[in-house]
Formats: structure tokens, sequence, C-alpha cells
């Protein structure tokens, strides 16, 4: 789609500006001495898929993919400043022992998406660092559909997506690049808030209309247990359980929040032979989690559960609700060092 001359110039002016202030602080070393007060015992990474390039086409969530350049430079950035990479498991040990040693850091993937075995498994090998990836079993299983690639594989081929929901009818353009992502966003939005009937509902007229299948796509982007239990047997990659289906489990009876956690972590056991101890959050933002589903996940028996914000780990936090630093989209290795910082989160804590 066209873009005004006007608009590529000040898109780019804007992020220069970005970048510009971002190297700065860190050419300066401003990050480092703010880290000393503020930057905790480690750092959990937030990621979620690969991607070989970054000309691929257009996503609706761009956050959601990095680059292996981008991945080789999380790695190279967490080395060159004093991080050792490690397992979840050494980092509770860690964040436990009454004085603080050498800072550590986990990279954590969401969902089980397909690149991670094809892109990223080959790379972790290569760069000789852990990795934690919490599955959702569903998608996997094929039970559940990941929904928001259909969404997008809709907005990629048609110039509008209607959809009706709980009784009522919305219409987004989609005819350029801008109204493209404003669609995406706005239909996503309501999708998450949706009862689980009513989104369900919503999803099978969706595949009607536009003649598609989710649970297809799903197929193509997500890892198969083959593969899963081949990462596993490396011992360089573990993993995690994130519910059955994704829910905001903050929107749920807890009867059935309990089963959404439960039910992954025995379906993750049951294939790969091993006990299952670490929890995502699906969203992992306050409107889906709140003190009951922490609690929730440490009754479960969960030796950790993590959020998806809230800075670097300090002393003394609670296990059950881990702040995470997410990466993704454009973000840089200047964007990693001011977010290892802890300057942001040190003024708007995480939730536990």
């Amino acid at each position: 789609m066209k873009t005004s001359g006007s608009r590529k110039s000040t898109d780019r002016q804007a992020a220069a500006s970005g970048m510009g202030w971002r190297s700065m602080i860190t050419a300066l070393g401003v990050d480092r001495w703010v880290r000393r007060l503020c930057g905790g015992r480690g750092a959990i990474l937030m990621l979620h898929g690969l991607k070989e390039s970054e000309t691929a086409d257009w996503q609706g969530n761009p956050g959601l993919t990095i680059t292996g350049r981008q991945l080789t430079a999380i790695v190279e950035t967490l080395r060159s400043e004093g991080y050792e990479l490690v397992s979840l498991d050494v980092a509770l040990e860690r964040l436990a022992a009454p004085r603080a040693g050498p800072r550590f850091a986990c990279l954590t993937f969401d969902d089980g998406y397909r690149d991670n075995y094809q892109l990223l498994y080959p790379l972790l090998r290569q760069l000789a660092a852990p990795a934690t990836i919490y599955v959702t079993t569903g998608f996997i299983d094929g039970e559940a559909p990941a929904w928001w690639h259909g969404i997008e594989a809709v907005l990629q081929h048609h110039p509008t997506l209607d959809m009706s929901l709980a009784d009522r009818h919305y219409s987004f353009s989609a005819a350029t690049t801008t109204e493209r992502d404003a669609a995406f966003q706005q239909a996503c939005d309501l999708l998450r808030k949706a009862a689980p009937a009513a989104r369900a509902k919503a999803l099978s007229q969706l595949e009607q209309i536009y003649q598609i299948d989710f649970r297809s796509i799903d197929r193509e982007r997500m890892m198969t247990w083959d593969m899963i239990r081949e990462m596993a047997a490396s011992g360089l990659v573990e993993f995690g359980a994130h519910t059955v289906t994704h829910p905001a489990l903050r929107d749920l009876p807890q009867a059935e929040a309990r089963l959404e956690m439960t039910q992954s972590r025995q379906r993750l056991e049951t294939q790969l032979e091993r006990a299952i101890r670490h929890f995502a959050y699906p969203y992992g933002d306050a409107p889906a989690v709140d003190q009951a589903v922490t609690t929730l996940a440490r009754d479960c028996g969960f030796a950790s559960a993590v959020l998806a914000y809230g800075g670097p780990l300090r002393a003394g936090a609670g296990v059950h609700a881990l702040p995470r630093i997410p990466f993704g989209g454009s973000d840089t290795a200047e964007d990693l060092r001011i977010r290892l910082s802890g300057a942001r989160a040190a003024l708007a804590p995480a939730y536990e």
C-alpha cells in the first residue's frame, strides 16, 4: 500500500529520534549506572517467534517475531553486559539466595510456534543458549485455534473485515496498511474480551464468510509433538505450560481456570514423560492476571509463573508473578539495555 512522502518522512524522523536518544544513553553508559541501582538480580525475557528476514509479509502484531540477527544480538548483549544465561530452575535458586551473585537471564518464548523448531532451535544450539518455551497445548493438538492468525489471514487478502460478535456487527476497513493495522488491533481486542462461546461463534462465522480454516492455519504455524520431544531431549530447551486454549484466566470461573492450567501441564507431561514445573499466563497483563489467578498457579503446584511485563527480577519477587521484559518487532540491543536498567519498572512496579 502506498504511503505519502510526508508520512514516510515523519516515520523516518520519529524512528531516527528514538534511535538517537537510545544510542546516546547506551553510548554514555547511563543505563549501566541506573542498572546498579534498579537492575535487580537478573531478567526473564519474553519473546514469541522467529522470522527469516526483516522483509517478511505484513503482520498484524509484528511484536510477535524477531529475526535470527536480533536473537543473536540479544544473547551477545546479555553476555557482554555480564549476564549468564540460565534455566528457570537456576534462576529461581539464585533469586532465593540470601546474597546476590552475578546477574542472570532467561530466554522464554510463548505459544509454541513452528519457527521455534525450524529457526530458533538451531540458533540456540549455535549460541549455546538455553531457553524455555511455554506451550499452549490446544494449539498443538488442534483443539483450539490461535485465532489472531486467522484474523491476520483475512486482512491480508480482503479490503474489509466483517464480523458479528455477541449480536453486534462490526465492519473494519483494511484498504491501506494503516487501516489494516487498526482493524487487526480492534478485532483482536473485541475477540479477546468476548465470552468463549461468543468468540467461538464469531470465529465459525468468519470461517464461513471468508472460506478459511483457523485450525489449518495453526497446523502450518505451530510445532508438532515430535518437534517438541526432539527439542526437550536436547537438554537445551525446557518446556512450560501456557494453558490449553490461551484464555484470559481472570475472566474465567476458578474451576475452568484451574483446568486450563492443570490439563496443559498434564498433556505436556504425558508427551514428554517429565515433570512440567513452569507456567506462563496467557496475555500476562493486568486485565488477564490478578491475585486470584496467581494464587491458583501456586495452588496448582507450579514452581513459577510469569507475567508479560514488569522489568528485571528483584530479590523477594513473588515466584508466581515473575516479571518479564518483552522484546520483539523492531527492538534493538539498545532497547534491551535500557529495559535491563530497570528504570521504567522502578517507576511502575510489576503486579506482585
